[in-house]
């Protein structure tokens, strides 16, 4: 393949490069795959629109999001266990969204600890998402270790029936 111009490229690229459970974790939704169905159709519904003999000399996607700058209107969604694609784990992540200057959201489940997610991208954002916890102590505990990083935002999942 020629290099990727479109999300559906980098799939197929990346589908052939990692092994097949891990592909499917990523790559999947949860039950019947509704949901995911239905934002990928959404998704595909959205078009830009051209817009010709237009001054482009200065133009920027930069916003604020929640009081953080970003580059562009776009986030890293907060997906767990990265370092089953690489041993870098989240810590390759957190230098490509500071690369790209946007937000990266950590999960709560992340293979790497938040100190040296903070370390490999010093100065960039992050935000903590969060599972409410049974143990409220383990919460707490997450919440801390994120603040004591740097983390600015919580990214709060309310659509687990349990933890």
């Amino acid at each position: 393949m020629s290099d990727p111009v479109c999300v559906a490229d980098f799939e197929r690229l990346a589908e052939e490069r990692v092994p097949e459970d891990v592909w499917c974790y990523f790559a999947g939704g949860a039950g019947d795959e509704v949901t995911l169905r239905e934002n990928t159709a959404a998704f595909s519904r959205w078009q830009l629109r051209p817009r010709v003999l237009t001054d482009v000399a200065a133009v920027s996607a930069e916003t604020e999001v929640l009081g953080t700058r970003a580059s562009m209107p776009i986030l890293v969604a907060p997906t767990a266990l990265h370092a089953l694609l690489t041993p870098e784990g989240e810590l390759a992540t957190a230098r490509a969204c500071a690369a790209a200057g946007t937000v990266m959201c950590v999960s709560s489940i992340t293979s790497r600890r938040h100190d040296e997610i903070r370390d490999a991208a010093p100065g960039a954002p992050r935000w903590q998402q969060l599972y409410v916890l049974e143990d409220r102590g383990l919460t707490k505990a997450q919440l801390d270790e994120a603040a004591d990083c740097g983390y600015s935002a919580v990214v709060l999942t309310v659509g687990t029936p349990f933890w």
